[in-house]
Formats: C-alpha cells, structure tokens, sequence
C-alpha cells in the first residue's frame, strides 16, 4: 500500500454579519457563526482552523432604554451589530 497525504490547507475569508446584547456577546456569535459557515463550505473533517485577519467593516451601536412598570427604574440597554470580514486557514482531511 502506498502512502498518500491526505491533510489539505485552504485559505478563506468569510463576511459574517451578527447582533447581540454587548461587544463581546456579539463577537463570539460571529465566531460561532464562522465556523458553522467554515464547515458547510469545506463539508470534510477539519482538523485545525487558525484565524489569520479580523476586519470590523461596520459596527453600528444602539440604545433602548428599559422601564419597569414603563415609569420606574429606567435603564439604558446598549445593542451591537457587526459586519466582520474574517480571513482563516483551514487544515483538513481530504480522503478523495
């Protein structure tokens, strides 16, 4: 049997756009998001996935503010929305 290398490297860059509750909520949900998009795209089993370039495209900020009984205790709720480019490269098992 003759040895083969099965362990391919590809580059990619993926746009995610995502909103959360706080900066950093809302960073690790483009974070889970690129690998769902990284693992739909390659479709193989992936050994490692290094993070090369983060670009913040656009980050739109925000605020609501909240009041009980819609008079009392007011308080100021800040919103995140970021369009990130990410640019990773993937190491992954090719056995085709």
């Amino acid at each position: 049997m003759e040895s083969v290398q099965v362990l391919k490297t590809v580059k990619k860059e993926v746009t995610v756009t995502m909103s959360g509750q706080g900066m950093d909520d809302t960073v690790g949900k483009i974070f889970q998001m690129l690998r769902k998009e990284v693992f739909k795209e390659i479709g193989k089993p992936i050994v490692q996935m290094d993070t090369e370039e983060v670009l913040f495209e656009k980050v739109d900020e925000t605020e609501k503010t909240e009041r009980f009984l819609f008079v009392f205790m007011p308080r100021v709720k800040k919103y995140f929305t970021i369009t990130a480019r990410i640019t990773v490269t993937v190491k992954y098992i090719d056995l085709e």
